[in-house]
């Protein structure tokens, strides 16, 4: 059963972006000779490489602790227990834009939405076999598979 989604041309397409950020802000922060103006080069450098080396691993894994959405900023982690769906929500029944997203159990017993905007692609071009879809359903079977492996008593 597959474990990881990505959308592999937008992060390709993020890492050359961001590779060549990374470099022309690294030059001038070498070249300038205002230190305050090379700091902040420097500064902005460095998260253009730390961004070049996080947009491959960008997207959506099954874990056994629960689903890891790996964004750019942000990692988290919604675990299988709080999940109470996973589905495509927006434009359902088109071509227009729809995404997919995790429904969980918040603080509280209150619903949250995750959105799993990391996969990038929303199928604009090809609906029906985007990789937001391809994700909802290999991420329902895995939730399918925990929740089969639970103990109905303690669910």
């Amino acid at each position: 059963m597959r474990t990881a989604w990505r959308s592999w041309f937008w992060n390709i397409t993020l890492l050359i972006v961001m590779l060549v950020m990374a470099i022309i802000v690294t030059g001038v922060a070498i070249s300038e000779k205002n230190m305050v103006a090379a700091a902040g080069f420097g500064v902005g450098g460095l998260l253009c490489w730390i961004g070049a080396f996080r947009a491959p691993t960008l997207g959506v894994y099954a874990k056994p602790q629960g689903v890891v959405v790996r964004e750019f900023t942000r990692t988290r982690t919604v675990g299988w227990g709080e999940i109470l769906g996973i589905e495509m929500a927006g434009g359902e029944g088109s071509a227009s834009l729809s995404g997919p997203v995790i429904r969980r159990r918040g603080k509280g017993g209150k619903e949250t939405v995750v959105e799993l905007n990391a996969l990038g692609g929303y199928g604009l071009f090809r609906p029906n076999d985007s990789p937001g879809r391809q994700a909802v359903a290999g991420l329902n079977e895995h939730l399918k598979t925990w929740r089969s492996s639970q103990d109905p008593r303690s669910v």
